[in-house]
C-alpha cells in the first residue's frame, strides 16, 4: 500500500513546471495522496519558454498530471498573503476532496536575493517577501490547522524555509529575515498543534535546479561581476556533493515528513542542500 493512502495533501507554490512545489505534489500524488494543487496565477506572457513550449497552464497542468497518475487533485488559485484567498482555496479543496491532511507551505518570492544590500533595496520589496514567505505561512497555516483541528484527524505540516533560513547570506535583501522567521514560527507551531496530533517540520533546501534558483544565480553573477557560469562553478563547489539538488530529491524529504514514518519527528529542520550546511 503507498504510504500516503488515503490522505489529501494542500501544496502551496506549485505552479511552475520547474518548480519545488510541482515535484513535491506529484510525490506526494505518488506515494498515495490526492492533492490540492494552489499557485498564485502568472501572467502566460511572462512564462519562461520552456513552459510556453510545453502549453503549461501553471496549477492547473500539475493537478492533471497527478489525475494521469489515477490520483484526486484539484488546482486553486491563491494569493497566500490575503485571508479570504486562502479561506476560498482550504474551502475549496475540502469540499473536491473531503479534509486536508498534510500541509506544505512552499510559495514564496525570492525577493531580491543575491542582489540587493540591504541598505539600498527598496523597501517594498522587503515589505512583499516578508508578506509572501512568513505571514503567507501564518495565514494559510492558520486556516488549514484549524480545519486539522476540527476533522480531529490530526496532520502534517510542513515549511518550506531555506538554507538562506539557516545562515545569514550577503545581499539577499529580505530573504533572509523571511526564511529565518518560517523556522522560528515552525517551532513554536510544532509545540501548539502537537496537542491536536498534527506534527509541524521545516525543510531548508540549499541549491536546487529550479527556474527560482536560476533567478537567484542571474542577480549574483552580475553583482559579483560574473558569468552565469563562472558563479555556478562555485556554488556547485560550496557544495561537499559537488552539484545542484534536484527537485524530485527535495520532494522526497518532504514525502517523508507527511508520512506516519516521521511519527515521532516534530519542530525539526531538516537541511536538504547536499552537505552545506551542517547543523
Amino acid at each position: 500500500m503507498a504510504v500516503l493512502s488515503g490522505k489529501v495533501a494542500l501544496v502551496t507554490g506549485a505552479g511552475r513546471q520547474r518548480g519545488l512545489g510541482r515535484a513535491i505534489a506529484l510525490r506526494l500524488a505518488q506515494d498515495g495522496a490526492d492533492v490540492v494543487v494552489s499557485a498564485y496565477p502568472r501572467d502566460p506572457s511572462n512564462y519562461p519558454d520552456h513552459e510556453r513550449q510545453a502549453n503549461w497552464k501553471g496549477s492547473q497542468s500539475t493537478a492533471e498530471e497527478i489525475q494521469s497518475m489515477g490520483r484526486r487533485a484539484i488546482s486553486a488559485d491563491c494569493d497566500v498573503t490575503n485571508k479570504e484567498s486562502v479561506q476560498k482555496m482550504v474551502d475549496a479543496g475540502i469540499e473536491a476532496l473531503g479534509h486536508i491532511d498534510i500541509l506544505v507551505n512552499n510559495a514564496g518570492l525570492p525577493s531580491d536575493a543575491g542582489a540587493a544590500n540591504i541598505l539600498d533595496m527598496d523597501d517594498d520589496v522587503w515589505y512583499q517577501t516578508i508578506d509572501v514567505n512568513l505571514n503567507g505561512v501564518y495565514l494559510v497555516t492558520k486556516a488549514v490547522g484549524r480545519a486539522m483541528r476540527d476533522a480531529n484527524r490530526g496532520g502534517s505540516i510542513i515549511n518550506i524555509s531555506s538554507l538562506a533560513g539557516r545562515r545569514g547570506l550577503p545581499d539577499y535583501g529580505s530573504y533572509c529575515a523571511s526564511k529565518f522567521g518560517v523556522v522560528g514560527l515552525t517551532q513554536q507551531l510544532a509545540l501548539e498543534l502537537i496537542k491536536y496530533d498534527i506534527r509541524t517540520n521545516c525543510i531548508a533546501p540549499g541549491t536546487h535546479d529550479t527556474d527560482m534558483m536560476d533567478g537567484t544565480i542571474g542577480r549574483s553573477s552580475e553583482n559579483y561581476g560574473l558569468t552565469e557560469e563562472q558563479f555556478r562553478a562555485q556554488l556547485k563547489g560550496s557544495v561537499p556533493m559537488g552539484r545542484q539538488g534536484r527537485a524530485e530529491e527535495l520532494a522526497a524529504a518532504v514525502s517523508f515528513l507527511a508520512g506516519d514514518d516521521a511519527s515521532y519527528v516534530n519542530g525539526q529542520t531538516l537541511n536538504v542542500d547536499g552537505g552545506a550546511q551542517m547543523n
